[in-house]
């Protein structure tokens, strides 16, 4: 069995991307195993191709498939890997505690507080090309900002992200001019609920802009891509059907989509 190692991204849309590029880099030259660094930005056919609906996923000898974050070890486990892999799903527990801070929209500079959140260190450096990214997209999109950052104690504890829906490279149903896609919905907590209020903000302002709907790709129970889905039933959200399955993740990706009219 030849070892190979795909790895897809949405730019750096995902704040941990470029360490993940540098890791996987470093176990493919170890592993002597080849390496493609596949971009999918504007690329739908690929996405389409592969299924993908997240900013990261990892195909591992074109059979094992990882959404998300990723160690070193989980990578060479799939390497080795001869027969089917158990799944490992990423349970995820959402609190219903609303917090309600302190909203701030996401722009390239804003959006290095997100650092620590999302990727677990205090290096913003580790941030730097999802500040480029998100001042990309502003660009591309003539966009003010990209959503809103939600603070607590001067601290990111989540956001709600978006783009246009043709901005989104993913093979997503129902991509029209008046539709926008929630890229990123963040963070997951057990008992807090940090999400709410930044995409309530965000769903007023899509509306006033005179987006007609919302749509998220969200998996049943773990956190990536946007999960838990059933916590987007509960703001509102119509289960639009079944993406695709994850086996690795031991759960189905889910389109959800919210009305806008009204709002």
């Amino acid at each position: 069995m030849a070892r190979d190692l795909k790895f897809f991204h949405f730019g750096y849309q995902c704040p941990n991307n470029a360490y993940l590029i540098a890791l996987i880099k470093t176990i493919a030259w170890h592993e002597s195993v080849k390496l493609h660094l596949i971009d999918v930005t504007g690329d739908e056919e690929t996405c389409r191709m592969y299924s993908i609906f997240s900013p990261t996923l990892v195909i591992v000898n074109d059979r094992h498939r990882w959404h998300g974050p990723f160690t070193k070890d989980k990578i060479i486990a799939m390497l080795e890997a001869d027969d089917d892999i158990e799944p490992e799903p990423r349970r995820v527990s959402q609190g219903r505690d609303i917090v309600r801070g302190d909203l701030i929209p996401i722009t390239s500079k804003t959006v290095l507080d997100t650092c620590t959140t999302c990727t677990g260190t205090e290096d913003r450096k580790l941030c730097y090309g999802k500040g480029e990214w998100v001042g990309d997209m502003m660009r591309s999109t003539g966009l003010p900002h990209l959503g809103y950052l939600h603070l607590v104690d001067g601290g990111c504890v989540g956001g709600a992200e978006y783009l246009p829906s043709r901005s989104v490279p993913y093979p997503i149903p129902g991509k029209s001019n008046d539709a926008a896609f929630l890229t990123c919905s963040y963070v997951s907590h057990s008992e807090k609920d940090f999400k709410t209020h930044p995409l309530e903000r965000l769903v007023r302002d899509l509306a006033d802009q005179g987006f007609k709907t919302l749509l998220v790709a969200a998996s049943e129970e773990v956190v990536f891509p946007n999960g838990p889905a059933e916590w987007f039933e509960e703001k509102g959200f119509m289960d639009k059907g079944v993406l695709m399955r994850e086996e690795l993740h031991g759960a189905a990706v889910h389109l959800m989509s919210l009305d806008l009219d009204g709002r």
